[in-house]
C-alpha cells in the first residue's frame, strides 16, 4: 500500500509539473522524436495498448499529431511510413514481445496498469504518450 501511495504521489507531481501536456523538451518525448520510424510506430502501438487496457491512462492523441508533424518535417513521420510498412510490422512484433516479457503480461484482455506505471516511472518513450487519469 505504501508503494502505491508513493507511486500516486509521483504521478501527481509529474502531471502537475507538465501541466497535463508534455513539451518537446521532455526526455520521453525526445526519445520518441529521435527514434527510427519503425521503432516510433511500435512505441505508439504499445502506448495505445496500455491506454486501451488501463483506466488510469489515456492516449495523448494531441501529442501524437504534434510529433507526427514534426517528424514529417525531418522525413520520419507518417509520410515515410508507407515505404517502411514491413519494417514497422516487424519492429512492432518484436517490441510487443519484449514488452510482454518485460512486464509479464499479455497485451489483450489484461489489465496493463502495472506495466503502464512501470513505463511512466522509467520515463520510457511509451510513457510520453500516456496521460494519467
Amino acid at each position: 500500500m505504501k508503494r502505491g501511495l508513493m507511486f500516486g504521489a509521483a504521478l501527481t507531481l509529474a502531471a502537475c509539473a507538465t501541466g497535463g501536456a508534455r513539451s518537446f523538451d521532455d526526455p520521453a518525448v525526445q526519445k520518441l522524436f529521435t527514434m527510427s520510424t519503425p521503432m516510433y510506430y511500435a512505441n505508439l502501438s504499445l502506448a495505445n495498448s496500455v491506454a486501451q487496457n488501463c483506466a488510469r491512462y489515456s492516449y495523448d492523441a494531441a501529442l501524437d499529431a504534434e510529433l507526427n508533424e514534426a517528424r514529417n518535417e525531418v522525413g520520419r513521420g507518417s509520410l515515410s511510413a508507407n515505404a517502411l510498412r514491413n519494417a514497422i510490422e516487424l519492429e512492432t512484433d518484436v517490441s510487443e514481445r519484449s514488452f510482454m516479457a518485460k512486464h509479464d503480461v499479455e497485451l489483450t484482455g489484461t489489465d496493463l496498469c502495472a506495466a503502464g506505471d512501470a513505463e511512466v516511472l522509467e520515463g520510457s518513450a511509451i510513457s510520453a504518450m500516456l496521460i494519467p487519469a
